[in-house]
């Protein structure tokens, strides 16, 4: 069914693009305010770069490894995911944190329960014109809104954005991504070296690697390994074929931690274009047009980690929503 078909012809209060962590807390504190609020997304599933993949038998947390949380709206999201059982804590990299439970794409599933998100529509053009905002795939308009909250990747929402908000096209161009490869192997021999916990490294392939088996209330039935590579490393590998990024970074692996492994079943690697923001947006730079009609979320905003992207969300809906309170 194309997206034409599927057209809600009502008009909602708000119109997000991104599901990711700005655009899911922004939607929760959009829908606790009682308005209505739809997300598009051109992703299959929800929760942008905290992520989980399934294949053949064995699960890899490919995206964000773990989370840490010091705002108390941050704070109060992951103590109800922990008591909905969709985070665990995890000492890791020295630090109290969280991962998901039993993946992360359970934080993100949690955080959506009952938001109005469409997946695998790609918005092509914005446009604007009484009073509304328009959102357009390649087959025509899609969706309609008062306001818009604009959270995909820096470059992404930046040509969104430039016909119909040049100055927050501006913004999203000032900020800068580091990209990842990240390897994923699944063994179908059990008898794995004895190193649980994971491995990091400052310079080389190897930026981060972690045995699925090693997270809190992991299934332990299957060897599956995540290897990704230092910010460096990926920028210069960027367009390589992903079968042979697959191989160095298995192989530095091994060369990092001093064991062997027998050849994976499984073998993938995995491009993230926008994987750590290192230069955020500029912080003087606009977040929202002068009508309030729309703003810019995302971790391009505030910084890399996953707390950032939540809190950009959550702040930009709440000017949003001041916004239209006194309309």
């Amino acid at each position: 069914m194309s997206s034409r078909e599927t057209l809600d012809p009502r008009i909602a209060d708000i119109v997000i693009i991104g599901s990711g962590m700005a655009g899911l807390a922004a939607a929760r504190h959009a829908h606790a305010a009682g308005r209505s609020v739809c997300i598009l997304d051109k992703g299959r599933r929800i929760g942008g770069r905290v992520s989980t993949r399934r294949a053949d038998g064995f699960t890899f947390n490919h995206g964000a490894q773990f989370l840490t949380a010091r705002q108390p709206d941050f704070i109060s999201a992951c103590d109800s995911a922990q008591d909905a059982g969709a985070l665990r804590p995890w000492r890791v990299a020295g630090r109290d944190a969280f991962c998901g439970a039993p993946t992360m794409r359970d934080l993100p599933a949690f955080l959506g329960e009952g938001l109005v998100i469409r997946q695998q529509v790609e918005i092509t053009v914005i446009t604007r014109d009484d009073g509304l905002i328009t959102f357009h795939d390649a087959n025509g308009p899609v969706a309609r809104g008062r306001q818009a909250l604009i959270t995909a990747p820096a470059p992404q929402a930046a040509r969104l954005l430039e016909p119909v908000a040049r100055e927050l096209a501006a913004t999203a161009r000032s900020a800068a991504y580091a990209p990842c490869w990240t390897g994923m192997y699944g063994f179908a021999d059990q008898d794995m070296p004895d190193i649980t916990g994971p491995v990091s490294a400052d310079s080389g392939p190897v930026g981060w690697a972690c045995w699925e088996s090693g997270r809190p209330g992991a299934d332990a039935g299957a060897a599956a390994l995540v290897v990704q590579a230092a910010p460096d490393w990926s920028e210069a590998q960027l367009e390589r074929d992903a079968g042979s990024i697959g191989e160095v970074l298995l192989a530095a692996w091994q060369d990092l931690v001093g064991a062997s492994l027998p050849t994976p079943t499984y073998d993938k690697a995995h491009r993230w274009r926008y994987a750590r923001v290192v230069r955020p947006a500029d912080a003087d730079a606009p977040r929202q047009t002068a009508d309030g009609m729309i703003a810019i979320a995302g971790d391009w905003i505030a910084g890399a980690r996953v707390e950032d992207a939540f809190m950009s969300g959550h702040r930009a809906m709440s000017s949003l929503l001041g916004i239209n309170a006194k309309v």
